[in-house]
């Protein structure tokens, strides 16, 4: 998967917001509306290009109209996100960044994450 830069990560995720396939004026409208970016048409394309290039999409044209449609799940692109940080920050160490959040849960979430960690099969 390749990295993306922040611009191409809040195209991201106006795409995964919206469902499997946007079209391409939407994207302008998304973009504007929920992170205040107002990009013209010409620079949306080409952001749009980078992330083909990077395999996260593909833009098919269908009359006058062009589709957005993505690639890689956002729940995929989490998992690597994760354990990127997991590999730069914490030395590939779950224990140290569960350690690290300690202080940011709530009761409730500390509750939650000990019944997924019971869950889980680590033989």
């Amino acid at each position: 998967m390749g990295k993306l830069t922040d611009v191409e990560e809040i195209i991201m995720r106006c795409i995964w917001e919206y469902g499997e396939e946007m079209p391409f004026l939407q994207l302008g409208k998304e973009l504007k509306e929920k992170y205040q970016r107002d990009y013209k048409r010409t620079s949306i394309r080409t952001y749009l290009f980078r992330l083909e290039e990077k395999g996260y999409l593909t833009v098919e044209k269908r009359g006058r109209q062009s589709y957005i449609r993505t690639l890689i799940a956002v729940d995929d692109y989490k998992r690597e996100q994760a354990g990127e940080l997991l590999d730069v920050w914490f030395s590939g160490s779950a224990k140290e960044f569960l350690s690290a959040l300690g202080g940011r849960l709530s009761e409730e979430e500390g509750r939650e994450l000990k019944g997924i960690l019971n869950d889980m099969d680590f033989d």
